[in-house]
């Protein structure tokens, strides 16, 4: 967290003017992202990766590829930013998530690789994807009905000993309290509370996957099967508290193949941000291979390129320096 420089506890302008102008210079110079990238270009566009002292939830019903969709994000990131990362695994042991894990990075179905039946070519894409593994770089801790005190001290223990730089939690739902006496409700805002606490103390992202209520079973139409806000368990509690709410969706899992536009909704996934802090709300559409699990890009989304910032042209736009000379901000590092 950022000190708080007046004596009596509140920023002046020009205080804050300085903290969002840093936060101008660190986006420019990360190509307009602060956080960490999730290796899905379209959603770091709505949410500006995964940002330090944040918390994410991602929400999703039983069979819609949340736990596959938190995997792919752990793969993209340990390749592509290189950092480490630390799950925390509370519905199941951590050599299935492993295993499951393995299967998305080498692309070898899940089935074959669970029951030991790999063909030599399967062998290869193993070895060759293992090579690509650093040691340092993927953490998993199990703990069925994962105590709140045992995940903050093994969070800070493995910041210290291992350079965490983001954590994932499968289920919000599954971390005891240890206070039986507390509601559901009551619960999961403590939760969420000291989650978020934890994120700003520690200087990280945190991700945490919920559970959603069911719909009804009469209801067959495909608008209202799309998850909303009110469909988190105490919704008030976690959606107030989370900085981005995203829902995971698969269509074809309910026997719905095509939208109202005839579009294919076959092999797709859909990630829709109904909770984004000051940021735009919307949504993306990957590929989903039920075989290994992996969710990807989609071939024909094209990404857009970032216009490229230069500090130095800033110091030439005239307004920029109206805003140094207005605030006396010359000791501002870009300028």
């Amino acid at each position: 967290m950022k000190e708080i420089k007046s004596g009596i506890g509140c920023s002046s302008m020009r205080e804050m003017l300085k903290d969002c102008l840093h936060e101008i210079e660190e986006k420019i110079a990360k190509e307009s992202r602060l956080g960490i990238s999730s290796g899905f270009r379209p959603l770091d566009d709505l949410t500006d990766g995964f940002e330090n002292g944040k918390v994410y939830v991602i929400g999703g019903r039983a069979c819609m590829g949340k736990e596959e969709f938190m995997l792919s994000m752990i793969d993209n990131i340990i390749q592509k930013s290189e950092l480490p990362v630390l799950l925390f695994s509370t519905k199941k042991l951590k050599s299935e998530y492993f295993s499951r894990f393995l299967s998305i990075h080498c692309d070898i179905p899940t089935l074959d690789l669970q029951k030991g039946r790999l063909e030599p070519h399967q062998w290869k894409k193993l070895d060759r994807g293992i090579q690509t593994l650093d040691d340092d770089t993927l953490f998993i801790h199990d703990s069925l009905g994962l105590p709140l005190d045992e995940l903050i001290e093994t969070t800070r223990k493995c910041i210290k000993e291992k350079e965490i730089s983001i954590i994932f939690i499968d289920c919000l739902q599954m971390i005891d309290l240890g206070n039986e006496h507390e509601s559901p409700s009551e619960r999961s805002a403590n939760v969420m509370r000291s989650l978020k606490q934890l994120a700003i103390q520690e200087n990280l992202p945190i991700i945490v996957g919920t559970m959603l209520n069911n719909f009804s079973d009469y209801d067959e139409d495909y608008d209202l099967r799309r998850p909303e806000l009110t469909n988190l368990p105490d919704s008030s509690f976690i959606g107030e508290l989370a900085d981005v709410v995203m829902f995971v969706h698969r269509p074809e899992y309910y026997h719905i193949y095509t939208d109202e536009h005839g579009e294919d909704l076959r092999g797709i996934m859909q990630i829709i941000v109904r909770k984004n802090s000051f940021k735009p709300l919307g949504g993306l559409i990957l590929n989903y291979k039920q075989e290994t699990g992996a969710v990807i890009m989609r071939k024909e989304t094209s990404a857009s390129t970032p216009r490229s910032i230069r500090m130095e042209d800033l110091m030439e736009n005239k307004a920029v320096r109206n805003l140094i000379n207005k605030f006396d901000l010359e000791e501002f590092s870009p300028f």
